[in-house]
C-alpha cells in the first residue's frame, strides 16, 4: 500500500492507494462489459444508466452498482472494503458503489463531499496501460493549492502539476482520500466506446464510531470511553481550532490497564489562525488514552475509538 502524504507517528493521511485490491476484479469487468458491449438485443439490464450532467461541474455516466452487477458478487467486494477499512481507517460502514463510466467530453470539475462520509473510495475497471483516451485521473488540490500563502515564493512561479495531484486509474487499484479535498476526474477525450471508457465503482467510508472486541463490551464501558473522549476534547482545545477526526486502536489487558495505543489514521488540519500542530494534538490524545483504566475481565479487549473536534 502506498500513502500518499508525509508519514507521521500519528499516520496523517490525505489519501491512500492500494494496488490489486480484489480477487474479483475480472468478474466485476465482465459484469459491466455485457451491460455495455455491442448488443443488438433489447435487455432490460442495460437500460440502467443515467447520464448524469450539471453544466461546468459533472458529465458522466452512472448507475447503483447493484443494477449491473450480481449481489452475491458486489457483496464479496463490500466485504473486502469493509475489512480493509476497519483495519486502515477503523471504519468498515461503507456506503453501497455507485458503478460510473466516463467517454469524451466526461469529467468531474472540483469539489468537495462533506455530508457523504469521511472518506471517498474509488475502485478502478478502467483497463489503464491500454487505454484509448487521455484524461480520466482523479484529481485532488494539492497541499500547496490549499495552503498557498503561508508558503508563497514572490520569485517562484507554480503550474497545475504542482497545485492538483492526479492519480491514475489504474486497474484493480483502490483509491481512499479524505473527502473534505476538492477532487474531481479530468476530462476524458478520445474515446465514445463505453467499453473502452474510464471505469470505476465507487462511494464512502461513513465516520468511524466506538467498536469493542473482546471480553468488554461497550454498554459496560459507557462511561469510561465517554469520559475518555471528553478528556481528548479538553487537550485539542488546547491547540486552537483543530478540524478533523483521529483514529485510535486500544489493547486492553485482562486487568483493565491499556497495553498498546496504536493511532490507526487521522486527518487533522489546522483550522484557522491560532491553531496549534496537529501532530501535537495527536500525541495529548494519545497520552490521554494510555492512561484509561477499564474494568477487569478474564480476556482481553480491544477498542476502536474515533476522536472528533
Amino acid at each position: 500500500m502506498q500513502v500518499h502524504s508525509t508519514m507521521c507517528q500519528a499516520r496523517r493521511v490525505r489519501v491512500l492507494t492500494q494496488p490489486s485490491f480484489f480477487g474479483g476484479a475480472d468478474d466485476l469487468r465482465r459484469a459491466f462489459t455485457d451491460r455495455v458491449g455491442p448488443d443488438r438485443t433489447v435487455r432490460n439490464d442495460r437500460f440502467i444508466w443515467d447520464y448524469w450532467h450539471i453544466p461546468r461541474q459533472y458529465t458522466y455516466l452512472r448507475t447503483v452498482a447493484l443494477n449491473a452487477i450480481a449481489p452475491s458478487l458486489l457483496g464479496r467486494f463490500t466485504e473486502a472494503l469493509q475489512a480493509w477499512g476497519l483495519a486502515n481507517l477503523g471504519t468498515d460502514r461503507v456506503t453501497h458503489p455507485w458503478l460510473s463510466y466516463y467517454v469524451e467530453g466526461c469529467h468531474q470539475a472540483l469539489h468537495s463531499d462533506v455530508v457523504q462520509g469521511i472518506w471517498s473510495y474509488v475502485y478502478s475497471l478502467t483497463p489503464w496501460e491500454d487505454r484509448a483516451f487521455t484524461g480520466g485521473e482523479t484529481l485532488l488540490a494539492s497541499s500547496l493549492l490549499l495552503d498557498y500563502w503561508s508558503t508563497f515564493d514572490p520569485m517562484l512561479s507554480t503550474e497545475s502539476s504542482e497545485l492538483v495531484e492526479r492519480i491514475p486509474a489504474l486497474y484493480d487499484q483502490l483509491t481512499v482520500f479524505d473527502s473534505r479535498l476538492p477532487h474531481g476526474v479530468a476530462v476524458v477525450e478520445g474515446t465514445r466506446d463505453p467499453v473502452k471508457a474510464r471505469v470505476a465503482l465507487h462511494g464512502w467510508f461513513h465516520d468511524p464510531v466506538p467498536t469493542m472486541r473482546g471480553e468488554l463490551d461497550l454498554e459496560a464501558t459507557a462511561s469510561v470511553v465517554e469520559g475518555l473522549r471528553a478528556a481528548a476534547r479538553r487537550e485539542r482545545e488546547r491547540y486552537g481550532p483543530i478540524l478533523g477526526t483521529s483514529t485510535w486502536r486500544l489493547h486492553i489487558e485482562p486487568d483493565g490497564s491499556v497495553s498498546e495505543v496504536l493511532a490507526v489514521v487521522d486527518n487533522l488540519v489546522p483550522g484557522g489562525p491560532g491553531a496549534g500542530d496537529p501532530t501535537d494534538v495527536v500525541e495529548a490524545e494519545r497520552s490521554v488514552l494510555a492512561d484509561a483504566v477499564f474494568e477487569r475481565r478474564d480476556g482481553p479487549s480491544e477498542l476502536i475509538l474515533p476522536l472528533e473536534g
